[in-house]
């Protein structure tokens, strides 16, 4: 691990995506960030509030929010598999949901207390199960189009 001020090669893109969203995002919601996680080809930093902790991640120059509960160290989904449980923001020609990086985090901050609930001690059993079989029903679309 390192910080964003350390003397290795860092993505400047990341960083300003980092800054523009997931800064913004912490603020907003009052978010603990955590150290910055860096590999080969990826870059991961999260932060926590209560029962969701929220991952911010750049692989290959592309960035994206993903969701998990806080003792979560890698996220359950991304934030657009998790907004496809909410009225859809908006849908391509296929049916999947596309968001940018503004409208992740919209959504996580207009979803927070719906989130909160979902990663509970009382509903987290319930929340691992949609993920489970959303999974396998992506799965099993695959395999149909060949």
């Amino acid at each position: 691990m390192r910080n964003e001020h350390s003397g290795n090669k860092l993505n400047s893109s990341f960083l300003m995506q980092k800054r523009k969203h997931f800064d913004l995002l912490c603020t907003t919601l009052g978010l603990t960030a955590e150290p910055q996680e860096d590999g080969n080809g990826f870059t991961t930093v999260s932060a926590v509030a209560n029962n969701v902790r929220v991952f911010f991640e750049e692989e290959r120059g592309l960035c994206s929010f993903a969701i998990g509960a806080r003792s979560d160290l890698k996220p359950m989904c991304n934030v657009e598999e998790m907004a496809s449980r909410f009225p859809r923001v908006r849908l391509l020609p296929e049916g999947h949901q596309r968001l940018d990086l503004e409208e992740q985090r919209q959504f996580i901050e207009s979803q927070w207390s719906t989130l909160q609930v979902m990663f509970s001690a009382d509903h987290i059993a319930e929340t691992r199960a949609w993920h489970r079989s959303a999974a396998a029903a992506y799965t099993e679309s695959l395999s149909h189009r060949k």
